[in-house]
């Protein structure tokens, strides 16, 4: 059997059933495009399979749940589960603020695999061991010199064994060594190579060494005496005609990939609408307005409501914690004496900038893109143009939950009313699972049952939205406090 034609051929089975979803709603997508193209956005590749993919289990889930009961009042065998407002359930998944600062990946199931990719060190090379991380999903690049230069024929740091003065017959790991590339390092004093298989001493007193770049075999003394690990050694090697251990199968740095995953589990967000027809049918009367298609927006967005705070409290609470980037600490908006009040409000980009540095520094991976605040935040936020620019249609919009804001020198700002007015969280969205501090996974966006009215002509409707949620790198965000009067 050929595994790679095996492989090959399951990778495109996959991409033809992701493809053949899209398809088969292609009638709610479409609608979905035409809503997005009024505004002035599209949708991606990446939307229409997700979209897809949640259409997909809210059909699923009502056909499995038709054999149960979906609210404690609603009995099964008075409703068919089937007769779906399917273009309500597309119509969540692209109005959350949440969308805008997690990264989405729709569940294929209630409980799925979120998998992370980890490459390590395939072999010693230098001051870095085989099977330390070289770049990890959730750590970043490695920082030492050697893991900076490690996909190079340089090695940086080698240690060379031994203590006192004398290192004589000391070899290299890789060779055949360049010529004029050698440098031996101890505390005050170093030999560099000049090319000849001499290496020169920097002390005063002259010193030389030797080095034979064919077996990288070398010798030098130290004017004074140096500690156990104090010496290392720099160089370049041949990797064409040699490597570690002057063995060419040994001179290419490799990588191992390792590939580990943790499980996000949906969570159900349910209500019940109670009502009477009476009062329906007043409605429709008085107003021209149906009672149920007013209760699916109403009700609908109380769902956005809970799926986006249950997203920017975890975002929150995973940037104050322990694995997050260090806080920019608290930003006071109050002038010193002598001090003009437009200059201190602009000290708060450099605030932001301290923000964006710290998850720098922790990640080597992100940066601040995006920034979630509270009633002050968005106070003093509104007030640094040029640098900050409003959203479209903000200037009319009721919020009645998170928003976008607009954008602080190009990072978006969402504006959370019910956030802690003086706390400010600073993070970043990635692009993909691999490269996300915070994944939102929706599993079943909305759906509604059908109205059950019972013999004293009082209804009931049931809705609910799934989603998991899951923090896969804490050190993407951070979170500074600010002092406004």
């Amino acid at each position: 059997m050929d595994i790679k034609k095996l492989m090959e051929s399951r990778l495109q089975a996959f991409e033809a059933e992701r493809n053949r979803l899209v398809e088969s709603w292609s009638p709610v997508i479409g609608s979905l495009e035409k809503h997005y193209a009024k505004q002035g956005k599209t949708l991606s590749a990446h939307d229409r399979r997700n979209i897809a993919r949640i259409l997909e289990n809210s059909l699923a889930e009502a056909t499995n749940r038709s054999r149960s009961k979906l609210f404690e009042t609603t009995d099964t065998s008075s409703i068919d589960f089937l007769s779906l407002q399917l273009p309500v359930i597309a119509a969540l998944l692209p109005s959350l603020a949440l969308n805008k600062v997690a990264t989405v990946q729709a569940l294929d199931r209630r409980s799925a695999g979120v998998f992370y990719l980890d490459v390590k060190y395939g072999m010693d090379k230098g001051s870095v061991t085989a099977a330390e991380t070289l770049i990890g999903a959730k750590t970043g690049q490695a920082r030492t010199a050697d893991g900076k230069m490690y996909a190079s024929t340089r090695v940086m740091e080698e240690p060379v064994s031994g203590s006192g003065t004398s290192f004589a017959s000391k070899q290299l790991e890789f060779y055949p060594v360049v010529a004029g590339s050698v440098v031996i390092s101890g505390a005050n004093e170093t030999f560099t190579d000049n090319g000849d298989n001499t290496l020169t001493s920097s002390a005063s007193d002259g010193n030389t060494g030797t080095i034979d770049y064919t077996t990288g075999i070398f010798s030098v003394t130290f004017s004074n005496t140096q500690a156990s690990g104090a010496v290392t050694s720099a160089y370049r090697y041949n990797y064409e005609t040699g490597g570690r251990g002057g063995s060419t199968a040994s001179n290419v740095p490799t990588v191992d990939v390792d590939l580990t995953y943790e499980t996000v589990t949906a969570e159900d967000f349910p209500l019940r609408a109670n009502f009477t027809l009476a009062g329906a049918l007043d409605l429709e009367k008085a107003h021209g307005l149906n009672l149920e298609d007013e209760l699916v927006k109403y009700l609908g967005g109380e769902l956005k409501f809970s799926v986006d705070h249950r997203g920017l409290d975890l975002i929150t609470s995973a940037a104050s914690g322990s694995g997050a980037a260090t806080t920019p600490g608290t930003y006071t908006a109050t002038p010193s004496t002598g001090e003009a009040w437009i200059w201190k409000k602009y000290q708060f980009i450099d605030f932001v900038e301290k923000a964006n540095v710290n998850i720098i520094n922790k990640t080597l991976r992100a940066m601040c893109n995006f920034m979630i605040v509270g009633n002050d935040g968005a106070r003093l936020i509104r007030q640094l143009a040029p640098n900050f620019k409003f959203a479209a249609g903000v200037e009319t919009l009721a919020p009645t939950g998170p928003y976008e804001l607009g954008t602080l020198d190009g990072r978006l700002v969402i504006h959370d009313p019910m956030a802690t007015a003086s706390t400010i969280v600073f993070g970043y969205k990635g692009d993909n699972y691999l490269t996300s501090g915070f994944l939102y996974c929706p599993y079943v966006p909305l759906f509604s049952t059908p109205t059950l009215v019972t013999a004293d002509l009082k209804a009931q409707k049931g809705f609910m939205s799934s989603a998991g949620f899951h923090v896969t790198n804490a050190g993407m965000f951070n979170v500074g406090t600010l002092t406004i009067v």
